[in-house]
């Protein structure tokens, strides 16, 4: 009686499995088309970009900019971030 109880177990569990990936493939392309699509139509008919612009090159053409190393000190060994 186990070994027939744990076959449909087994059953059970690879049959939510292919149901939950169905259910999923069809939320998510639900979600995409009522929600991520639309604002992205939008915005690319009025022109504008969600993306920041790039930043200004320096006189060498370079993007990186100078930073101040910061200061050591116990308070900020304490912290990990």
């Amino acid at each position: 009686m186990l070994t027939v109880m744990k076959k449909i177990w087994r059953s059970w569990k690879a049959l939510a499995h292919h149901l939950v990936a169905a259910q999923n493939f069809v939320l998510m392309s639900l979600v995409y088309w009522v929600a991520l699509a639309p604002v992205a139509l939008a915005l690319k008919l009025i022109g504008r970009s969600v993306i920041a612009p790039p930043p200004e090159r320096d006189a060498q053409g370079s993007f990186w900019r100078p930073r101040a190393a910061p200061g050591y000190d116990l308070q900020r060994a304490n912290r990990m971030f």
